[in-house]
């Protein structure tokens, strides 16, 4: 019996995107799933079809808590999914300006703080973290270059 309806929904859901990436968007886009430029975008999605399963699996047998879901309590005001939309887009255009990490760090720390986030060591931490892990895997692991950004480019010289 599920205790947990609204997690299981949600890693179902989450599953069956993967499964639709991973069988159909991925091999017509990209190639197949064998070549080199499939392989991160195979990775992410495998790692996201795994987290989604450890969702389902979990809603099985744990129910939901209290204040595990922003709908049940408090609610985030309507203006928010804009923010987090118009960051993205403001993200999407900078990153080429101004490289990843300096665009990622910023954008990072701005939706930390949309989101009520007021822990500054934590925010901190955690992006820096977050941030050293994705340059470390990509540049010097995956061999990926991440963008360094015109801006810096010129600056560096």
């Amino acid at each position: 019996m599920i205790k947990s309806l609204h997690d299981f929904k949600l890693g179902a859901g989450f599953a069956a995107f993967c499964l639709f990436l991973l069988f159909f968007l991925i091999p017509s886009q990209v190639g197949s799933l064998t070549e080199p430029d499939a392989l991160m975008p195979v990775l992410t999605t495998s790692f996201i079809l795994i987290l989604s399963i450890v969702l389902m699996l979990k809603a099985i047998r744990q129910p939901q808590s209290k204040k595990s879901h922003p709908a049940k309590g408090k609610r985030l005001p309507a203006y928010t999914l804009w923010i987090v939309v118009v960051t993205m887009v403001v993200y999407a255009w900078l990153l080429n300006l101004t490289g990843f990490l300096l665009t990622s760090l910023v954008a990072m720390i701005a939706l930390f703080l949309v989101f009520g986030v007021r822990n500054y060591k934590r925010i901190v931490l955690i992006t820096v973290i977050t941030l050293g892990l994705l340059y470390l895997s990509f540049e010097k692991l995956l061999y990926a270059p991440l963008p360094v950004g015109t801006l810096i480019e010129q600056i560096m010289g």
